[in-house]
């Protein structure tokens, strides 16, 4: 009850300075955010895969001068995402312009073993907890399911209400590691991007070892893309926080793009919102037949993430696409 109290007296920011990867991050957004006039919001596929000064670079070559900055944070889902950019957009940059957002359309589980961390205690305020919940239970999920889903939200919910050490958290300057530091340090110099490149990354050395596995998923995806999409609506849950963002984007005074990487995970759910018109922009690249170059073994730092050199393409692939939307949305207004 005591902690709770001086929950009320001396709220949380919402966003704390001892959240890894999102602290850093947003402290530098903020003391630059006036510069920029694009962002990418996402997860590792966005922190890991977008390059910024290549992305500006290829655009000015192509005519439309912008200038953005990486705010993928890796490890981020459905609901954590669209929270980030609601916070982050409530006062956005004066010359924002563009917003480039990419998640998986998951079903909404947060880690039980996460809910004592900063990462998940920070955001998990009761009305984003009840967003959380109301993605859950518009899911087409079971009853079960969405009870199990439930829990994993009310648990970090409640320690945040509770936490008894949130007056150190507050009071007392928060450190990070200094690996982090030096990671940190990478990702701020390079405008939030970060290469891979950990030779010995647990991740990078199972891909590795497992080259065939690897080759076999990018021939199951192949097919998967170039079977025709069924017209079925996308769930309700997906709809919401779709229309969510796409609202927060557009407050903001920016145009929304969708973005979908070049990953293994079947799922189509951008691509049949796209055709559906639930979102107006979508630049997609989850196809091995149309690009290659993203899928080869070389290309790839695991097999869910391009390596540096891919990351580059990629890079240049999505400012070309982008200036081809954006002429042609002129063109035909």
């Amino acid at each position: 009850m005591a902690a709770a109290l001086l929950g009320q007296i001396i709220p949380s920011p919402a966003i704390p300075s001892n959240v890894f990867f999102i602290s850093p991050k947003y402290d530098y957004y903020q003391a630059h955010k006036h510069e920029y006039d694009t962002l990418f919001f996402g997860s590792s596929r966005v922190h890991n895969q977008i390059i910024p000064e290549v992305f500006d670079s290829t655009s000015r070559q192509a005519g439309i001068a912008v200038n953005s900055y990486n705010f993928g944070v890796p490890a981020m889902r459905a609901i954590d995402s669209t929270v980030l950019i609601k916070e982050v957009l409530k006062d956005p940059p004066k010359n924002l312009k563009w917003v480039f957002f990419e998640t998986t359309l998951d079903k909404g589980y947060e880690p039980i073993f996460n809910a004592r961390t900063y990462r998940s205690m920070y955001w998990h305020t009761w009305e984003n907890t009840g967003f959380a919940a109301r993605y859950i239970l518009s899911s087409e999920v079971s009853a079960a399911s969405k009870a199990a889903l439930l829990v994993s939200h009310f648990l970090p919910a409640l320690y945040r209400q509770m936490n008894v050490g949130r007056l150190f958290s507050q009071t007392l300057s928060s450190e990070f590691s200094a690996e982090e530091q030096a990671e940190a340090v990478v990702f701020t110099r390079n405008e939030g991007y970060a290469p891979l490149i950990d030779e010995n990354s647990p991740y990078r050395q199972d891909f590795l070892q497992h080259q065939d596995e690897y080759k076999a998923a990018v021939a199951e995806l192949a097919a998967i893309a170039s079977t025709p999409m069924p017209n079925t609506a996308i769930a309700e849950n997906k709809r919401m926080l779709l229309a969510e963002v796409t609202r927060v984007i557009r407050t903001a005074g920016a145009k929304p793009i969708f973005i979908e990487p070049p990953s293994l995970e079947p799922e189509q759910d951008f691509r049949a919102a796209w055709q559906q018109g639930e979102i107006e922009a979508l630049l997609a690249y989850k196809d091995p037949e149309r690009f290659p170059q993203l899928y080869r073994v070389d290309q790839r730092f695991d097999a869910g993430h391009l390596n540096g050199e891919a990351a580059q393409v990629f890079s240049q692939l999505l400012a070309q696409d982008f200036v081809k939307t954006l002429t042609l949305s002129q063109s035909n207004p």
